[in-house]
């Protein structure tokens, strides 16, 4: 054999005996992170959605399991990293909630010194309690995992609706009142007349017809360094909708910006929705689970988040699920979403939040879907990135200062990582070797 044929065979017989040695190693190696791992947990709890939770239920449950819709979005890295930090998501930001009412049972910080609106009394619709529990309740007690977005956020309830199916004596959702409960918000921050808005962020749930008061309202209260968040509109499906009947039925080339208010407030000749951050909703971050039919498509759609599989507070105050794709519910966690990046960066305009959650969502921001807008937003990597160079990113008159990226963590484990997998290598090899190696020296016959 030559002296290169004698090399190859050398070297086949050392890579056949490595291979298995190596794949036996890497295989303890595994069984070590799998013991460090421990038992799999309990199956997750029975599922009740939040809308059959009635006020005089027991607070039993939970009723739900962990919020996918959190873990698909970045929210529970975006929050332990703010928490690593001593900073409490949401911290610090008031957040009003345009809606429903939200539950005395919810037991939901109020914003001190900021006064709510509407009529008091019970509340008999849940919806405004499950947009509210979505932005900033707190984590279920015993390990049971994160509900709200931002619980370190306190929140004024705006109550403009009894319920969004009245019954005789009951208001339901009309432009007018929306618009009532905005100037509300307003006249509240004007009254503060501080350097910081008495209110932050403006949540509305709600998708009603144009109003030139709406209009109003929403450039005022972006002007007064206000985010106002919107659901970009569900599909009508009865006669309680306030939205037009033509919506009713999805059809080629729709675009309900224009129809849709506040998500598509705008001045005239300007672009709707311009100075409003407008939410969409999907089933699962990848667009899949269908729904598409069920959500009007509108070039007004800044972002999107994905609502199955969400958890919330029911009017009962216990924690239940959000099994329904809404851009209702879309809204409340990018509400939530706004509200923590606030908590991390509170000196930023409303501009430059917007353009940290367009700019880092996970579609592209210049050709925007009539379903998702820029993408499914994703918190962790807003709040980790700093501001897209964009003319408008910055207030009227003033230069920008670019958001710097957090230091990333040190990861303390990676050197005990790498020495248990070569240690595990190591082992496996030497325990195969003297598997090899005992019937040729139990052969030798020491005489």
């Amino acid at each position: 054999m030559s002296t290169r044929g004698a090399r190859w065979a050398t070297a086949a017989a050392t890579c056949g005996l490595l291979a298995p040695l190596t794949l036996l190693g890497l295989g303890v190696a595994a069984l070590g992170q799998a013991a460090q791992a421990g038992p799999a947990g309990p199956a997750a709890p029975e599922t009740r959605s939040c809308t059959e939770v009635a006020a005089d239920d027991p607070r039993v449950g939970p009723w739900a399991g962990p919020s996918r819709a959190l873990a698909a979005t970045g929210v529970l890295e975006a929050q332990d990293l703010l928490r690593r930090r001593g900073v409490t998501p949401g911290a610090g930001v008031v957040v009003a909630v345009v809606d429903s009412g939200i539950a005395d049972a919810a037991r939901l910080p109020a914003a001190p010194g900021v006064a709510a609106y509407g009529q008091g009394g019970a509340v008999v619709d849940p919806h405004g309690t499950i947009v509210a529990g979505l932005v900033a309740a707190p984590p279920r007690p015993g390990g049971g995992g994160a509900v709200g977005v931002a619980p370190g956020a306190r929140l004024v309830d705006v109550r403009v609706l009894d319920a969004f199916s009245p019954q005789e004596g009951q208001a339901g959702p009309l432009a007018v009142r929306v618009a009532e409960g905005l100037e509300h918000v307003l006249a509240e921050v004007r009254r503060a007349g501080g350097v910081e808005p008495a209110v932050d962020v403006v949540n509305v749930s709600m998708a009603v017809p144009p109003e030139p008061r709406i209009d109003a309202a929403v450039e005022a209260l972006w002007r007064e360094g206000v985010v106002v968040v919107a659901e970009s509109g569900d599909r009508p499906v009865d006669a309680s909708d306030p939205l037009p009947d033509e919506l009713a039925v999805a059809t080629p080339g729709e675009d309900a910006a224009t129809q849709v208010h506040p998500a598509g407030a705008g001045s005239d000749g300007e672009e709707p929705g311009r100075h409003v951050l407008a939410v969409g909703a999907v089933a699962e971050p990848d667009g899949s689970g269908g729904h598409a039919d069920e959500l009007l498509r509108s070039s007004a759609i800044d972002v999107a988040a994905p609502t199955a599989g969400g958890v919330s507070i029911g009017l009962n105050g216990g924690s239940c699920g959000v099994d329904s794709v809404s851009t209702s519910w879309a809204a409340a966690q990018v509400t939530g979403v706004v509200a923590l990046l606030m908590s991390a960066y509170p000196d930023d305009t409303p501009a430059q939040v917007l353009d940290r959650l367009v700019s880092t969502a996970d579609g592209r921001a210049d050709v925007r879907s009539p379903l998702r807008g820029a993408g499914v937003v994703r918190a962790d990597e807003a709040l980790a990135r700093g501001l897209a160079a964009r003319p408008d990113a910055a207030a009227p008159g003033a230069e920008a200062e670019p958001a710097t990226a957090p230091a990333a963590e040190p990861d303390l484990l990676a050197g005990i990582r790498d020495d248990a997998v070569w240690w595990g290598v190591l082992g496996g090899g030497a325990l195969l070797l003297a598997l090899v190696l005992r019937p040729v020296l139990a052969r030798r016959d020491p005489a």
